[in-house]
This record gives C-alpha cells, sequence and structure tokens, in this order.
C-alpha cells in the first residue's frame, strides 16, 4: 500500500512539474509573442506627408495598409485640396503617385491607393469580439515622425454625437492611451496584431481620443473613385510637423473633470450586479471620503456616472465613469471576480486611485512648486 501511495506522489509531482514548465514556457513566451505581434503590425503602417505645392511639408497624417497592392486608410480632412501627396513606407519606401480611390467626410476617412505588391497589410478585428476593458495598442508617430507605439484601454462604442468633436451619425470606439503630439492619427489594434479602428483626429480633439471602426470604412477601397493627387516628389520632411488642434477653451479636460467632481451616481447594465453594494463599498472607504466625494441615490444626480457592466460568458466586470451632463467618457476599467460582491471591492478600489491620480495631476499643473515640495 505505501508503495503504492509513492508512486502516486511520484506521478503526480511529475504532473505537476510538467504543468509548471508548461506555464513558464508560456509565460515566457507571450512576452515574445506581443514583441513579434506588434512588429508585424507595425509593418503596415505608413506615413501620408501632404504639401503646400511649393514642396513644404504641409500636414502629416498616418495611414493603415489594408491590402497588400498599395490600399491605405487614413484621415480625409488634410487630403481636402492637397496639391502634393507622397506615402512612406516603414521601410524606406516612398511613393509620389498616389489615387484617392474612396472617401467618407463624415468619417474623416479616405481610401488611397498606390501602385505595389507584396505589401504587409493588416487584418481586421470584428468589433463584436471586443469588449470594453481589453488591453489595446495604438501605433502612430509623432511631430519629428518617429514611429511608436503605446499600450492603452478600450473603452465604449458610442455614438459620435455623444463625443465632443467626433461629429455625428456614425459609431465611434473610445479608448484610453497616450498619444504623442504630430502625427494626425494612427491605429487602434488588439492584443492580436488586428486592426480595429482609424484613428483620424488629434490628440487633443474635444479633450477626447476616439477610433472609426475599421468594418464601418474598409469598403471605401472599393467605391470606384478614381482621383488623381499632385505628385509629391518634391517633398522632403526635414522639419517638425506638428498638426495638434488647440482643445476648445471651454472644454474642460478628462483629468480636471475627475479632479473637481464632488458627487457620482452608480448604475448598471447587467442584472448580475447591485449598484448600492458599490455605492456601499465606496462609502465605507476611508481614502474615498477623505477626497470629499460623495455617492448620489436614484436615477437622476451626480456630476460623474458610474457605468458597471459584465459582458456574457466571463468574470469580467468593466466599468466607466462620464461626465453625467455629457456623456463624455473621462475613465474606463475592469476588474476579474467570482461574483458582483467580490467585483464591487476592486471597482471601489480602482475608482479611489482613479480620482487620487487625477487630484495630483490636477494639483501638479496648478501648484508645480507645492507638488514638487510634497515628493521631498
Amino acid at each position: 500500500m505505501k508503495r503504492t501511495l509513492w508512486f502516486l506522489a511520484m506521478g503526480l509531482g511529475l504532473v505537476t512539474g510538467t504543468v509548471w514548465a508548461a506555464q513558464e514556457a508560456t509565460q515566457a513566451g507571450t512576452g515574445q509573442g506581443n514583441v513579434d505581434i506588434l512588429h508585424k503590425a507595425e509593418q503596415s503602417m505608413a506615413l501620408i506627408l501632404v504639401g503646400d505645392g511649393g514642396g513644404r511639408v504641409q500636414s502629416v497624417s498616418i495611414g493603415v495598409i489594408i491590402r497588400s497592392d498599395g490600399v491605405v486608410l487614413t484621415a480625409y480632412r488634410p487630403l481636402k485640396g492637397a496639391q502634393e501627396v507622397q506615402v512612406r513606407l516603414r521601410d524606406g519606401d516612398v511613393y509620389d503617385q498616389v489615387d484617392m480611390i474612396g472617401s467618407d467626410e463624415r468619417r474623416d476617412v479616405a481610401a488611397l491607393h498606390f501602385t505595389a505588391s507584396g505589401l504587409t497589410s493588416f487584418s481586421s478585428a470584428a468589433l463584436d469580439g471586443a469588449a470594453m476593458g481589453d488591453k489595446i495598442h495604438v501605433l502612430n508617430a509623432d511631430g519629428a515622425m518617429a514611429w511608436s507605439s503605446s499600450d492603452g484601454v478600450l473603452g465604449p462604442v458610442r455614438l459620435a454625437d455623444e463625443v465632443l468633436g467626433a461629429g455625428h451619425g456614425y459609431r465611434v470606439i473610445q479608448f484610453m492611451a497616450a498619444l504623442p503630439l504630430g502625427a494626425l492619427g494612427g491605429a487602434l489594434v488588439n492584443s492580436r496584431g488586428q486592426l480595429l479602428g482609424i484613428i483620424t483626429g488629434s490628440p487633443n480633439s474635444g479633450g477626447q481620443q476616439f477610433a472609426v471602426p475599421v468594418e464601418s470604412v474598409v469598403g471605401l477601397s472599393t467605391q470606384g473613385l478614381h482621383m488623381a493627387l499632385g505628385t509629391g516628389k518634391n517633398l522632403s520632411p526635414s522639419a517638425v510637423v506638428s498638426n495638434a488642434e488647440p482643445a476648445p477653451e471651454d472644454q474642460t479636460p478628462p483629468i480636471a473633470a475627475l479632479a473637481k467632481a464632488r458627487t457620482l451616481r452608480v448604475t448598471t447594465k447587467t442584472t448580475f450586479f447591485n449598484p448600492f453594494v458599490l455605492q456601499k463599498e465606496l462609502l465605507d472607504n476611508m481614502e474615498f471620503r477623505l477626497l470629499g466625494l460623495s455617492v448620489v441615490n436614484g436615477y437622476k444626480g451626480g456630476e460623474l456616472l458610474v457605468t458597471v457592466n459584465r459582458p456574457l460568458f466571463t468574470y469580467d466586470w468593466t466599468y466607466s465613469v462620464s461626465d453625467s451632463h455629457t456623456g463624455i467618457v473621462l475613465a474606463t476599467g475592469k476588474v476579474t471576480a467570482m461574483d458582483g460582491a467580490r467585483a464591487a471591492k476592486g471597482i471601489a478600489k480602482k475608482l479611489v486611485q482613479e480620482f487620487e491620480k487625477a487630484r495630483a495631476v490636477q494639483t501638479a499643473q496648478e501648484n508645480p512648486q507645492e507638488a514638487m515640495n510634497a515628493q521631498q
């Protein structure tokens, strides 16, 4: 009997060791896998240079290659009336003869074509497969046209009418990620390197970050338009370019809105979550009370609206914090928990961190010397 138990224990140890080793190998490969995914995605990017007719670069936009024969989606606005257009790929290839083959002025997206073959192109992802709180990557370039990428979090899909600076009559994907000032637009990519959306606005557009779902504009490449754009052979990007648009003076930035708010209301989109549980967790949190924040009961009121949801068949609980008057989303996130009560504890903790961070940033901006003294 003892001999049998010994063999069972040894077998269990071997199985456990094998599983542990497999997990370690998987985790070690994940980091390298992400690097490889991003590297391939970055090869599907292009710079679109627009000139004033005298060989001077007027604007720089980001383009995403969606077909290997030289079809690119990019911002439409800089191309209106453009006298010179040039496409520059990541590998250094330059194309001076460019046609516009489709445009959507409402969504501010244009499809361009230049003669090429064998280019690395994006595969697109269906928006239905994405969920608020998912990790995303933003690929773009700064004012010196140096390529960059940043990690972020996917926000909700909303009507453009609800997002300041986005326009009207179509859907947009909101997200949170650091965007460098400089080249206009970028690519919103999921964790598998698939293209989710086209960013057409600058980082300061109404203080919001949003992208046009690629599934809404991928058909522009077959619109049938064939408009030759002015040759860009004389364009030479020798100077730093900045397309950044100043934010409206009367628009409160998201950080400032979070920092100044004193009341919030909790609501939910799922029957698996009770808003009153989160309210209690917040009110029981000492840091929350020290921040001078309070919770409003009922269906109205509160400067901020905290909305909780749980995607079906998951243990993920997503939340968003929005301005209750404008509907603008100020922060998003998610926690993983077995039930709503545990989720409420995690969300309460993250909300307090969001408010503390916003207050710290606001203090640093208004009183830089005081912020420096606090750090010493």
